[in-house]
């Protein structure tokens, strides 16, 4: 049966550049430029989760639609336990009897681990939209703005350290508190399910999503190159203020293509290989000697292999994927 796969080859896309951003992480270009992997690693690959988010509350309205969001979420809930549980080596150790130590291993569970904060991300962001979902679009606009702005605001505040030495200073620098569902997952998630439900891609013609797509990625071009030469900026970048232009546009664009085709694999492939690669990262570095440019390469060509096997296993466990 010929279904149209636009989505899913976005999701393969967006997954590559997920995987890439962890190599970039790992030095990736910058035996050739620093300048080149910072605009990597800290701009043009940022628009991988963003993407993520919106395609997935694109979906969750047709589970809104059905009644069905409680069995979503309880998949996904499902879903994340799993994971958390298969990365339990690097983020769970036995807490002594103290209230501290019980709290940051409660955060840790909560917030996710390495890349699954995405999922508990997800999980917030669909359960704020459950409660707006009955507001009129200038309303739930108003919110995804808001909360947009506040997690950049809250990012470039922390990271230029504007109010040194005070709690806002240290508050502001945890990346979780600007990177979280509420500042972070739900507006990009809210867009997907108010484009979903309003079909506001049937009023943006392919032109203009172009031209949106290609002036957004300039924009996070000229937005990643002016925090590389400060000299007082501090850690990575997250909240990007052009991903509010690129990522809808790169969406829509992707909706308005009708790519026809039988499998429903690559959306499988893009999932195995995001929750993979954190995994076969780490085994690289432990037993080769790849890093930068060669370590990527290598991560995803070895997730893409072990994806196979995961989508196999799949097969049997139906909530791994």
């Amino acid at each position: 049966m010929s279904r149209n796969i636009s989505l899913d080859l976005l999701k393969l896309l967006m997954a590559l550049m997920a995987l890439m951003v962890v190599g970039l992480h790992a030095g990736f270009l910058s035996e050739f430029s620093e300048l080149g992997s910072f605009l990597f690693s800290q701009g043009v690959f940022r628009i991988a989760v963003p993407v993520f988010f919106i395609i997935n509350g694109y979906y969750f309205y047709s589970a809104l639609l059905k009644n069905s969001q409680l069995l979503w979420l309880k998949r996904v809930t499902i879903l994340y336990l799993v994971w958390m549980a298969f990365y339990s080596f690097f983020w769970f150790s036995l807490p002594d009897m103290s209230a501290i130590s019980f709290l940051k291993l409660f955060i840790k569970f909560l917030i996710g681990y390495h890349h699954l904060w995405y999922i508990s991300g997800m999980i917030g962001a669909a359960i704020v939209v459950i409660i707006l979902r009955k507001q009129g679009p200038k309303f739930t606009i108003a919110c995804v703005g808001i909360t947009f702005i506040s997690g950049v605001l809250i990012q470039y505040i922390g990271n230029y350290h504007l109010f040194p030495g005070t709690i806002f200073d240290k508050a502001f620098n945890i990346t979780w508190i600007h990177r979280n569902f509420l500042f972070f997952s739900f507006p990009f998630f809210c867009i997907g399910f108010l484009i979903h439900k309003y079909s506001f891609e049937k009023e943006i013609s392919v032109k203009v999503a172009l031209f949106a797509t290609i002036l957004g990625i300039f924009l996070l071009c000229i937005e990643s190159y002016l925090n590389f030469i400060q000299p007082q900026r501090d850690v990575g970048f997250d909240n990007y203020l052009s991903l509010i232009l690129v990522c809808p546009a790169i969406f829509i664009l992707f909706l308005n293509q009708k790519v026809s085709g039988s499998s429903k694999n690559i959306a499988l492939y893009s999932s195995a290989i995001y929750f993979i690669h954190s995994f076969v990262l780490s085994v690289l570095r432990k037993f080769t000697e790849f890093e930068g440019t060669n370590l990527t390469l290598v991560a995803i060509i070895t997730s893409a292999i072990v994806s196979i096997f995961i989508i196999s296993l799949n097969k049997r466990i139906k909530f791994i994927l």
